[in-house]
């Protein structure tokens, strides 16, 4: 098989869907080299220099991103050139191609399962355009049953042709050591010891309500402070109005966007990692935090329920005083944290990259074979 991946979500405002597109790509470059398989990725210039020759990848670079007014007719332009037997596209802005075999990746469903969040016209065009690529991929992937059980809610004419691959997690993300717990606090600004958060803003991440339930945890804290990361996180209006209503300005540390290569510090040197969302799809950061060796207290959702099992404290994401109690436990009681800690290390072990491989080349042999199977069919009626 020749797979076309389309790498072009991996840029800084895709973030969850780029590391999986990329993380992938890795993966199955090395399965390839054992099945005979050929992979072809588009990319943009800077992926590109990640794939050196030798690696077995045909690299495709373009730096049209998905939703640009020329995208189609830049992917029909390498389609022609790289001849693939499937296109595998990680996110619907990437719509399958006429005429070829197409696997499409779910992450979530956000705009229509968080309306609070979008407008009547942004969730017409996210059920129109999900509805749109469901019905002309040949097979889905979705990243979690959860997320699979919104899809079937929503799209129940087309959940058929989905599979479920959980994503997993890098080779990076393992215990650090003091040492390096201690440098990037400094470089980032902040102190310790600190709650972590890594995600954007958006309002189903639940900040607001994770600010008054820290403000309620406050004293038993003991001074361990919360501090924030991650692409698009920053403090809206709605934040910084919360945050000095609270008098938490010298508790509270906005660190924006955190380089890759100093995240898995980054969570090791966190006293615990606070998922507080309303809605996730399959939850990455817990994950990366659950391998790091933090502990960790998220919102009691399906996604996070489904990743996490029995590893995590869990709050009502609604109710400050449930997220509170969670914080304290998660931070400071010892017995829960290292019970925690040893049932995550054993969880995150199914989550590896190398299995999402397997299983998504899988899919792929699917899909060719159902795309096959149709055409015969075809030509029969003829």
């Amino acid at each position: 098989m020749n797979i076309l991946l389309d790498a072009r979500t991996a840029i800084p405002r895709f973030p969850g869907v780029g590391r999986y597109a990329l993380e992938l790509s890795c993966a199955l470059a090395g399965l390839f080299a054992t099945t005979g398989d050929r992979l072809s990725l588009i990319c943009n210039r800077a992926v590109k220099r990640a794939f050196p020759e030798n690696t077995g990848i045909d690299v495709y670079e373009c730096d049209v991103p998905p939703d640009a007014p020329d995208a189609c007719g830049a992917l029909g332009r390498i389609v022609q050139a790289a001849k693939p037997d499937i296109y595998h596209t990680p996110n619907r802005l990437c719509g399958p191609i006429p005429g070829l075999p197409a696997v499409l990746t779910l992450h979530d469903c956000v705009p229509v399962k968080c309306a609070f969040e979008t407008t009547p016209q942004e969730r017409i065009a996210y059920l129109t355009s999900v509805g749109s690529a469901l019905k002309a991929c040949t097979r889905a992937i979705t990243v979690s049953q959860a997320t699979l059980a919104d899809i079937a809610d929503l799209f129940p004419g087309d959940a058929g042709k989905c599979r479920v691959i959980p994503h997993g997690v890098g080779a990076p993300f393992k215990p650090t050591s003091a040492e390096s717990h201690a440098a990037v606090a400094k470089s980032l600004g902040f102190s310790r010891p600190m709650i972590l958060y890594i995600g954007d803003n958006k309002r189903h991440k639940n900040l607001v309500e994770l600010f008054r339930g820290y403000d309620r945890a406050r004293e038993m804290l003991h001074g361990v402070r919360l501090v924030l990361g991650g692409f698009g996180c920053k403090p809206a209006p709605r934040h910084t109005r919360l945050i000095r209503e609270f008098g938490l300005e010298e508790l509270v540390t906005w660190i924006g966007d955190v380089p890759e290569a100093d995240l898995p510090a980054l969570y090791g040197a966190a006293a615990a990692f606070v998922m507080p969302s309303l809605y996730e799809g399959f939850c990455m950061p817990v994950v990366e935090a659950m391998a790091c060796g933090t502990p960790v207290a998220c919102s009691d959702i399906p996604a996070s329920r489904e990743v996490c099992g029995d590893t995590a404290v869990y709050f009502d994401p609604r109710e400050p005083d449930s997220i509170a109690q969670a914080l304290v436990t998660a931070a400071t009681d010892n017995i829960v944290r290292n019970r925690h800690r040893a049932a995550a290390f054993d969880k995150v072990r199914g989550y590896t990259w190398e299995a999402a491989a397997q299983a998504t080349r899988e899919v792929y042999l699917e899909a060719l074979a159902a795309w096959q199977a149709r055409a015969s069919e075809s030509e029969k009626q003829l």
